[in-house]
């Protein structure tokens, strides 16, 4: 089964520009995001060697989510300028890299990567992100590949609910109970992770809890018929959609080929010269691989022209 990539283009700039501490410069301005970003992607390329990749950025248009709560979101400060000012050198890395970029209006990144994800049924997926929101997609094609350092944490199902204390496909629903205070929804009042792993292992799901009310203490029984409503609605904003509506499928997205001469000049142009070498390991790495697969393509047309003899 080959790999798809896909990443998070907003999550992979803020932990870029968080965590790169010194501070390139290109025509006076810091890029320290642009730089992290190259890196990450050269990393993400070397790990998982993906036969296709995209980046996906959330349309900067209020989402579905905002009209369902005006108040999603409402607590974040906006973006640094510094920030804001190396998207658009962010976009031409990407373009340099030769990666296809996508944003949809109306829906954020988890949901065109969550659609994507779900949709490519002959590939092994990996998500490039540092949002755990994903975790709830894993499964034995979808792996979450969380920023951490040097080398993305993976998460598969065992690792999920190693960190958590629950399988991805309750994922939802904790999040649901425990709310997320980075997204502006609280879920339960006073529910915290503890009591919420508790609640999905004795009722399995949301659902669950609700049609055994009678099982819970009192208080804890009064609570969630007084907040039934709040906590369906966190529910709804907790899930990614794996339905977008898009133009193109997993199946129609080209398979990447890496362009050493379009990313060496964009390197040249805002003086990431260190860069470069590990830039020529990436080709030589890319023109073995293609090799392979010729090999693997000749060998298999050598078998079936024997067949054919038959």
């Amino acid at each position: 089964m080959k790999n798809l990539l896909l990443i998070d283009g907003f999550a992979m700039m803020f932990r870029s520009y968080y965590a790169v501490r010194f501070a390139p410069q290109h025509e006076g301005k810091n890029i320290n995001a642009v730089y992290g970003c190259a890196t990450t992607i050269m990393q993400a390329l070397e790990q998982f060697t993906p036969e296709k990749v995209l980046v996906a950025f959330d349309s900067p248009e209020k989402t579905f989510r905002h009209e369902l709560d005006p108040n999603y979101k409402a607590q974040r400060t906006a973006a640094p300028d510094e920030f804001i000012a190396q998207i658009d050198l962010v976009k031409e890395l990407i373009e340099a890299f030769n990666i296809p970029l996508f944003i949809n209006p109306g829906f954020e990144a988890d949901d065109i990567i969550g659609t994507l994800a779900t949709q490519a049924k002959d590939y092994k997926s990996y998500i490039l992100s540092g949002d755990l929101d994903f975790l709830q997609l894993v499964n034995d094609r979808i792996t979450l590949a969380r920023f951490n350092g040097k080398s993305p944490e993976l998460f598969d199902a065992a690792a999920t609910e190693a960190k958590l204390g629950i399988p991805p496909s309750q994922v939802i629903d904790y999040k649901a109970l425990c709310g997320d205070s980075s997204d502006n929804y609280k879920g339960l009042p006073g529910m915290g992770p503890i009591g919420a792993t508790k609640l999905l292992k004795d009722f399995y799901s949301l659902e669950g809890i609700y049609q055994n009310l009678e099982q819970l203490p009192l208080k804890q029984k009064e609570k969630f018929e007084a907040h039934r409503e709040e906590v369906f609605h966190c529910q709804h904003l907790a899930t990614i959609k794996q339905d977008v509506p898009l133009d193109f499928t997993p199946k129609t997205i080209p398979e990447y080929q890496f362009e050493p001469d379009s990313l060496e000049y964009f390197f040249r142009k805002v003086g990431f010269n260190r860069l470069l070498q590990r830039m020529q390991n990436l080709n030589h790495n890319s023109e073995q691989e293609t090799k392979k697969e010729q090999n693997i393509d000749s060998e298999k047309t050598n078998d079936d022209q024997q067949l054919n003899l038959f």
